[in-house]
């Protein structure tokens, strides 16, 4: 019989794994206890954006279904879906992450749930079973050669969800590709960020992966995009896509800024092309 941590434990428990990392998803536990207590409004957040693809979700339908969770960090979305899909496994690089990960997995207790160190650029990712639905959160900008790393995922499932930070100016139509400025981040080195592609860039990468049915979520309220992507028609494919306009003012004098900009760049010398 398993014996229950008291509530001291558990929050002791919680507070040592974050003197190791601070954590980053907040995940409600057993006593009403939070591993990360705090008010959450950044759109880059679990809780934001678990009310953002809970939707997605129900309409992929993966209940009975294989779910693969590629950068699950600490496991909060593994462990949500875990209650609708008959198996998931969470992956991720980070062997902190997947250590909190599975201490929130033996307090909660999901029985069909696994959490695996893995490298999406390994030979392991291919010896993986296949999956019915992969999911990306937080992940596509994170890597280095996004290329490869949806290459690998196209080897073991048919459709993918993908939140990421998103190239949020030009036109999302455009398949735009741009390289982040930030520098490697010392403190948090697997969150370093990398490549911001817009809609279209994805989509391409994926359509040569065999990708041909997409769904986008367009919201310029949220800093994240959102794409779900198919080498098969499903429903959610017959849905028109979630495209909210910010309205004709907004958008107008966003890109008239930029433009201006670019103007100023030119007289001054700074650009030549």
């Amino acid at each position: 019989m398993k014996i229950q941590l008291k509530k001291t434990d558990i929050e002791g428990k919680i507070a040592e794994l974050g003197s190791e990392q601070p954590w980053n998803h907040n995940i409600l536990l057993t006593h009403g206890i939070e591993t990360s207590p705090k008010q959450q409004v950044s759109h880059g957040k679990n809780l934001v954006k678990w009310e953002r693809i809970k939707p997605i979700l129900n309409m992929l339908d993966v209940s009975g279904k294989r779910v693969l969770d590629i950068g699950c960090n600490e496991g909060f979305f593994s462990t949500k879906i875990s209650a609708m899909a008959s198996y998931v496994k969470g992956a991720d690089i980070d062997t902190l992450r997947i250590k909190k990960a599975k201490f929130v997995q033996s307090i909660l207790e999901p029985k069909n749930l696994d959490f695996e160190v893995m490298d999406i650029y390994s030979p392991e990712i291919q010896k993986q079973e296949h999956f019915d639905l992969c999911i990306c959160m937080g992940f596509l900008h994170r890597v280095p050669d996004p290329f490869k790393a949806i290459a690998a995922i196209s080897s073991i499932t048919d459709t993918v969800l993908f939140e990421w930070k998103s190239l949020k100016h030009g036109l999302h139509d455009e398949p735009y590709a741009y390289f982040s400025q930030k520098g490697i981040d010392k403190d948090d080195y697997y969150g370093t960020e990398y490549w911001l592609l817009s809609y279209a860039a994805l989509e391409s990468i994926l359509k040569r992966q065999g990708f041909m049915y997409f769904y986008r979520v367009d919201d310029p309220r949220q800093r994240r995009a959102i794409l779900v992507a198919s080498k098969v028609d499903r429903d959610i494919f017959k849905q028109p896509d979630q495209i909210l306009h910010r309205g004709r003012i907004p958008t107008l004098l966003s890109h008239t800024k930029r433009y201006v900009k670019t103007v100023v760049n030119i007289v001054s010398g700074k650009l030549n092309s």
